[in-house]
């Protein structure tokens, strides 16, 4: 495995050019690197709507979330060795006590949304309005309805106005220019598309081209996956990563959704097999099971669990590297609107393992056994199949509640309804001041202020910053996880002895 520095150190052994000139006195050097400094982690930060800067966002975001309570973040602005997009760089922290170095990424994908037209926009919206009340999200119904009566108002009074100009044609001057109030409506319309050239053309239609799989759009949507996946599979392959983060705003929390779902299906499986119990992962359905029956949630411990398995996932072999999904404001909320024809659409996708879910669907086996044939020996092992990378991928979602139409974040919301009860769903509060901060304007303020202090009591909901520090959790050297490798089976957290002896003996599990 490359070491963090290795690009600017010696190679391992060098022969420096010895006194006498005899090659047996040459001194033997060898660089000599703590084993946690060989630890490293990335994040990727995916940005959401509108037009976007390269750099704009990483920095703001790594400004905040690395600041400390002078407000000086520390950083170096390294080459992106990882992207082919030459305008954006690697924004590195260097190693604490707690946390390793850490490497931050840019996903940018702005630049293949250019070029959109309001058609794409208005055939979206109109498709959006037209659905059936029962297909839309409650925390969507009160835009919803206002949308429409918006509609059927213009129409009534475009019907209105042309009945006024049929009767007044034969009698020319007759009307005044109250009476001629379409006049005045047309000049606002040039007014309103102006302005609505910036904000419809260069925000909306990001989400309307990205999300409706219309034959327009279909060359930027899989332009943005491929270069996403490229950027993903040239972090796991660089061998330096022992962790990769994955945080989405917006629109860039979908695009991070379907990052996960298809690389899993080309790095669930383990390059060279090694041979485990694998009791973690027999385990698991233990603790997805109270979720998906509604005995109890407790996201915590199950995200808990998910890390188990993924380090176990590591141990037999299996190069998945991504162990945390981050979503700020995201648009699944509202996925049975936004990325299936119908309620029945949607849950149909899901069952099928097109749209994987956190936890994977209960009841169903999560793995299957493989036989690989390693040397003269066989190694047999158990591999999730293509709809489970929640299983060992901890998914926090952050949100600003939305009430009374203009207050929260209409965009994002809760996403256990849509996605499953092991999403971490975590009602959040600006950390900035303001009452356009409570507004639908919150949208942007996620990593907007600063940490705040801890306050008194049990506040009803956390500052968005703090939140996002804690669920980044940046500190991976407090745990054993950072040093888990391939093969490593005797290093992996311990099933509670009475899960062990049941599993040995042959009982059926939860699962």
């Amino acid at each position: 495995m490359n070491t963090p520095d290795q690009e600017h150190t010696p190679a391992d052994t060098e022969k420096p050019a010895a006194a006498s000139g005899r090659p047996d006195e040459t001194p033997q050097i060898a660089v000599q690197i703590n084993n946690d400094r060989k630890i490293r982690q990335a994040v990727v930060v995916i940005h959401g709507i509108g037009e976007q800067r390269p750099m704009a966002t990483l920095r703001g975001f790594v400004d905040a979330v690395l600041a400390d309570s002078k407000r000086n973040p520390r950083y170096r602005s390294k080459p992106d060795v990882m992207s082919d997009l030459l305008e954006t760089r690697c924004l590195q922290a260097p190693r604490t006590r707690e946390r390793p170095l850490t490497d931050f990424y840019e996903f940018y994908w702005a630049h293949h949304m250019r070029d959109a037209k309001y058609s794409q926009v208005v055939g979206w919206l109109l498709r959006l309005v037209r659905r059936p009340p029962a297909a839309i999200p409650p925390g969507l119904k009160a835009a919803y309805w206002l949308s429409r009566g918006l509609i059927l108002s213009g129409l009534f009074c475009l019907l209105w106005a042309l009945g006024i100009e049929i009767r007044g044609a034969g009698t020319p001057g007759s009307l005044g220019l109250s009476e001629r109030w379409p006049i005045l409506a047309g000049l606002g319309a040039f007014v309103l598309q102006w302005v609505g050239s910036t904000f419809i053309l260069g925000y909306v239609a990001d989400a309307a081209r990205y999300l409706h799989p219309d034959p327009g759009n279909i060359e930027a949507r899989n332009k943005i996956r491929s270069e996403g996946i490229k950027l993903l599979k040239t972090l796991h392959a660089s061998g330096k990563y022992r962790r990769i983060v994955i945080v989405g705003h917006s629109l860039g929390s979908v695009i991070g959704y379907d990052l996960i779902r298809t690389l899993w299906t080309e790095l669930r499986k383990p390059v060279h097999p090694y041979r485990c119990k694998q009791a973690l992962l027999k385990e698991f359905g233990k603790k997805a099971q109270p979720l998906t029956t509604g005995e109890s949630r407790n996201p915590e411990l199950f995200q808990q669990s998910q890390h188990n398995v993924w380090q176990e996932f590591r141990a037999i072999g299996i190069p998945w590297l991504i162990t945390d999904f981050i979503t700020l404001g995201s648009p699944l909320a509202h996925a049975q609107l936004l990325m299936a024809d119908d309620v029945a659409d949607f849950a149909r996708k899901k069952l099928e393992y097109e749209f994987p879910t956190c936890p994977p669907h209960p009841g169903e086996d999560l793995a299957y056994n493989q036989t690989y044939r390693v040397g003269n020996s066989l190694c047999s092992v158990s591999v999730p199949h293509h709809g489970a990378p929640f299983a060992c991928v901890r998914w926090s979602n952050l949100y600003f509640p939305y009430a009374r139409l203009i207050f929260g974040d209409l965009v994002g919301g809760p996403l256990a309804p849509a996605f499953g009860q092991g999403v971490r769903d975590i009602p959040v509060r600006p950390c900035v001041d303001g009452w356009l901060a409570t507004t639908v304007a919150s949208h942007t303020q996620y990593w907007s202020g600063v940490l705040l202090a801890r306050e008194a009591g049990r506040p009803a909901l956390k500052p968005s910053l703090n939140a996002l520090v804690s669920e980044l959790r940046l500190d991976f050297l407090r745990g054993n996880s950072a040093s888990i490798a391939p093969g490593d089976c005797q290093q992996l957290p311990q099933v509670p002895a009475e899960a062990e002896r049941k599993t040995a003996s042959g009982q059926p599990s939860s699962e």
